[in-house]
């Protein structure tokens, strides 16, 4: 888990790559909320537990928190999705040094998104594709 251990920490989002939108809106997340996540300010931190086996992701933006629990092991069933929809994920590390987390259509099993994630120069990098 070295991939997890170096992302745990704070981190401030200073760029969106310009498909960002494009993510969201393939992600079926409406107009409105598109728009207020494209153009504000986002603070991400990141815990680790090893004892019970579980990376946070804490996002705050515009005055809210939200928490989001990944196990580190086997999948796991988000209560609340971008698409709205039942959605199956998992997380992994590869041998590229990336923390992969996939996520599935829990009705077709189809894949929803795949974000890769990778401390680079002391900044955490993220790729999001749908």
């Amino acid at each position: 888990m070295v991939v997890m251990e170096e992302m745990v920490g704070k981190w401030k989002m200073e760029s969106r790559d310009d498909k960002f939108e494009q993510f969201l809106c393939c992600r079926q997340v409406g107009w409105f909320l598109r728009k207020l996540m494209c153009s504000s300010t986002t603070m991400m931190e990141y815990k680790l537990t090893l004892e019970s086996g579980t990376l946070t992701k804490i996002t705050s933006s515009m005055g809210r928190s939200t928490t989001y629990d990944m196990p580190t092991e086997g999948e796991y069933c988000p209560n609340k999705t971008l698409s709205g929809k039942p959605e199956i994920g998992r997380i992994f590390e590869t041998s590229g040094g990336n923390m992969i987390q996939e996520m599935r259509y829990a009705d077709s099993g189809d894949i929803a998104a795949v974000v890769k994630h990778k401390v680079e120069d002391n900044k955490l990098v993220i790729d999001m594709q749908c």
